[in-house]
């Protein structure tokens, strides 16, 4: 059971989930997708096999996973500040999946009021 829990985390944890059901172009799917590069002693407890750098494996799905690390580091040394990669970090995956709860949260707001209903009020 605990296992079935900690790779339902790691799966939210590794897309943002940002798509609204269409198709995403290949810059969209690089940001849905996550790097967790920094605090390794506690990323590699959550994210062992290169599970911490999900949007590089989807760039280079033939990388082997523990070469990920430093293929992550000689690609984010090399990209100009303003690349489309660097957005793919994030610090802890708590507060990414924080980040996908308010955003579902805003969206179903969203939603309901779209279709006319009452939308739910947020706790204070």
């Amino acid at each position: 059971m605990t296992l079935v829990v900690i790779n339902n985390v790691r799966t939210l944890g590794a897309h943002r989930w940002l798509g609204d059901g269409r198709e995403l172009s290949f810059e969209e799917q690089l940001l849905d997708s996550v790097n967790y590069p920094d605090r390794p002693w506690i990323t590699e407890l959550w994210g062992p096999v290169g599970t911490r750098y999900h949007a590089l494996h989807h760039l280079f799905p033939s990388i082997p996973y523990h070469n990920l690390g430093i293929a992550h580091r000689r690609l984010a040394a090399g990209l100009p500040v303003d690349s489309l990669y660097h957005e793919t970090t994030r610090v802890s995956l708590v507060r990414a999946i924080v980040e996908l709860i308010d955003r579902s949260q805003h969206r179903n707001v969203a939603k309901s009021a779209e279709i006319g209903g009452q939308a739910p009020r947020r706790a204070a």
